[in-house]
């Protein structure tokens, strides 16, 4: 079979290339190899004259060009990344490649002498330039990729491309809906919670944000873009679609969802897909599917599971996913799994559960159709003539029945509910559940609603006429608890099972200990792990570390988790309120504000130390964690170290009363020079209320002599 051919291929082949290791002769090269041809390219070797069947070969063998060899040559011309190129492969008569060449020109006319003005076959669609040329007499254009509007001006014949205007059609109500909301679309949303954990949270987890952001569009009409740009070849259809797939992938996340009325011509949405998976190329990126009403136009007379298996296997075979009533996961180590009805729907929930018990994301997923929407439905023509309104009304009540099914399931996970149509047109109940997020399209009122509790997403329905599709975004958790489903109690865990529980929390740990009897205590859900010796002592883990227990009665610290967690947690979260006050200050003249412990980073070598007995406040820099300089006030720091931030930090405080970073002002000219601090008790400090900020993940990781004092944090 003859091999084909790509230039995107061929070029990255290219890029990928490294030389290791050069020889001046083939003896020498031959000898370093034992022998061994395969996965050799000797094409360029000019006057080699070598017996090679002495050698082992095999397909991936290229043995040097004779000047009696019966070869033939193919050319691929191409405007690619910036740059002209042209690729050369010589296949002998079994059709194998034996020599390939690649050829890069900057400039139009470099690529022009070269070809001696042959660029017939050249796909030049995205060479813009192109309008620019005024005179082609000594150019053969014949078959070149350009678009209709080019090809026009240079009198370039092209083939035309004709649609069916049928399957381009509009609602009055929804372009209401769209003229209504279009600032809605056409704004866009800070997500602020990526600066608050960026700044509160744990390194590790710094790290898991892009992971856990979701990106989203829906109501893309492809048919209606095309329209729109004057589309009259498949060439100019192209080049729209890679324009709108190139600001999908500028802004595309790990995971892009994309819900529905992608396109009414199914071609067209084949196109779109198999444009998406080669542009995003080598990305690590995934592509979530659900059908909208205008996928089903096409399709009349057809069942709608045939339907959407036609989707199904062309989003397959690019690597995306269709969800028509199945489930999408994520797990711990980011595999990618489908659960799909049938199994939703025979399995109990305990098995479902035990399915998802390490699944850090979930996303339920399906048309929806409005068979509780009386004002605008099958009826109208929603789905002309492959769905009517007995099935609509079917189709509804089946995803309803599934939704409700694994309610209980899936608030425990962190579930996006997607669908095509709102909630309120597959569901009785149109009240939003707190614990999932709800994303959707169809209507074209594009709306938005996030107060921390109720999260709806449906605020990017591209519609009929905004030709600046984009991408929005949102955050999910990204944590699971794995053991979840478990009522409160104490139980004998193993210590993969421990492992897996601090994964699921994103908890960096090694822990690699024998144990002998390992304890898990679960209350009103808090956490707390003990370790029992064969002795019966008793130790507390945190992490990977052991903290030995006073009691040897497990029950005891089983009683009192409630009073430990509430003698930490109330002092704890004023000083953390404290903390990001400071936090916030530091922000506002362009430092960090990153919490750890009880520091406060300004920058890499310089930080703020907030005490959390008196909550005094100390800066100092640090060349490590021994060699500091401590100075009296932030301001002294600042003007020392850091005099664009102590710029920034006069303007900030021109017209305010007080401010946290200025602290007590001191007039002792002596007690404002840093002083040399070699000590690590902050440290130590620090490291306590990382402890306690473990609360944050439900974990009690800690256990003090427990107080009754309310304002104070515990002692030991």
């Amino acid at each position: 079979m003859e091999s084909q051919i790509t230039i995107d291929e061929t070029l990255n082949q290219r890029r990928s290339v490294e030389v290791c290791r050069a020889f001046e002769t083939f003896d020498e090269f031959i000898k370093y190899r034992n022998g061994n041809l395969k996965n050799c390219d000797l094409s360029g070797a000019i006057d080699l004259d070598v017996d090679f069947s002495k050698y082992a070969t095999d397909d991936t063998t290229k043995l040097p060009i004779r000047e009696d060899a019966n070869l033939s040559c193919k050319v691929l011309k191409a405007y690619k990344n910036g740059e002209f190129v042209v690729c050369q492969f010589w296949s002998n008569e079994d059709k194998k490649i034996v020599k390939q060449q690649v050829h890069r020109f900057r400039y139009f006319f470099d690529f022009v002498a070269f070809l001696k003005g042959d660029l017939s076959g050249s796909d030049l669609l995205f060479c813009t330039g192109m309008k620019n040329l005024s005179n082609i007499d000594e150019i053969n254009l014949s078959d070149v990729k350009m678009t209709s509007e080019i090809c026009e001006k240079l009198n370039v014949q092209y083939r035309s491309y004709d649609y069916d205007e049928k399957l381009i059609g509009e609602f009055p109500a929804v372009e209401k809906n769209e003229e209504e909301t279009a600032l809605v679309l056409q704004s866009s949303r800070r997500i602020v919670s990526y600066e608050r954990s960026m700044f509160s949270a744990d390194l590790s987890n710094m790290f898991l944000w892009e992971s856990n952001r979701i990106s989203y569009i829906s109501d893309l009409h492809l048919m209606h873009r095309i329209k729109n740009a004057g589309c009259k070849s498949k060439e100019d259809v192209i080049y729209t679609m890679k324009k709108i797939i190139d600001s999908i992938l500028a802004d595309s996340s790990s995971l892009t969802l994309i819900g529905g009325d992608v396109s009414s011509e199914f071609s067209i949405f084949e196109l779109f897909v198999k444009m998406l998976r080669k542009l995003a190329g080598l990305r690590s990126r995934n592509f979530v599917f659900v059908l909208g009403n205008h996928e089903i136009w096409n399709f009349p007379g057809l069942p709608m599971d045939e339907i959407a298996d036609k989707y199904r296997t062309v989003l397959k075979e690019n690597g995306m996913f269709l969800l028509h009533n199945d489930l999408f996961y994520r797990n711990e180590s980011d595999d990618i799994g489908i659960i799909p009805y049938d199994e939703l729907i025979q399995s109990d929930n305990k098995a479902l559960l035990e399915k998802l018990r390490c699944a850090r994301l979930v996303i339920l997923g399906g048309l929806g159709f409005s068979g509780y929407n009386e004002d605008f439905n099958a009826n109208d023509g929603v789905y002309r003539a492959t769905v009517d309104r007995k099935t609509e009304i079917q189709e509804s009540k089946k995803f309803e029945q599934l939704y409700d099914k694994l309610t209980n399931v899936l608030a425990k996970k962190n579930t996006v509910i997607f669908t095509h149509t709102p909630k309120k047109d597959w569901c009785a109940d149109a009240d939003f559940h707190n614990d999932f997020v709800y994303v959707s399209g169809h209507t074209h009122r594009n709306i938005f609603f996030d107060d921390g509790v109720k999260r709806i997403y449906a605020d990017n329905q591209i519609g009929y006429r905004n030709e600046s599709p984009h991408l929005k975004s949102f955050l999910m958790d990204g944590e699971y608890d794995y053991f979840g489903d478990y009522e409160d109690g104490i139980y004998e865990i193993t210590s993969q099972e421990y492992q897996d529980f601090s994964r699921g929390k994103n908890i960096s740990m090694t822990f690699n200990r024998q144990v002998n009897i390992l304890y898990m205590l679960k209350k009103n859900g808090y956490y707390c792990f003990i370790h029992k010796t064969k002795t019966g002592s008793l130790s507390l883990l945190n992490g990977g570390a052991l903290k030995k227990l006073d009691k040897k009665d497990i029950n005891y610290y089983y009683d009192n988790m409630e009073l430990m967690i509430a003698s930490i947690e109330t002092p704890l979260n004023n000083f953390i309120a404290y903390q990001e006050r400071i936090a916030e200050q530091i922000r506002k003249i362009g430092g960090s504000g990153w919490i750890h412990g009880c520091i406060i980073d300004i920058d890499y070598y310089n930080h703020v130390y907030v005490n959390p007995v008196d909550m005094t406040i100390r800066s100092y820099w640090a060349s490590d964690i021994i060699n500091k300089l401590v100075y009296p006030t932030v301001p002294a720091l600042l003007k020392a170290e850091c005099p664009d931030l102590y710029a920034n930090y006069l303007k900030l405080i021109k017209g305010e009363k007080s401010n946290l970073l200025a602290g007590e002002q001191i007039k002792n000219e002596i007690a404002l020079l840093p002083q040399e601090y070699l000590e690590t008790d902050i440290y130590k400090a620090s490291r306590e209320i990382k402890k306690m900020q473990k609360l944050n993940s439900n974990v009690l990781t800690t256990w003090y002599d427990i107080v009754p004092e309310k304002n104070k944090l515990p002692e030991k």
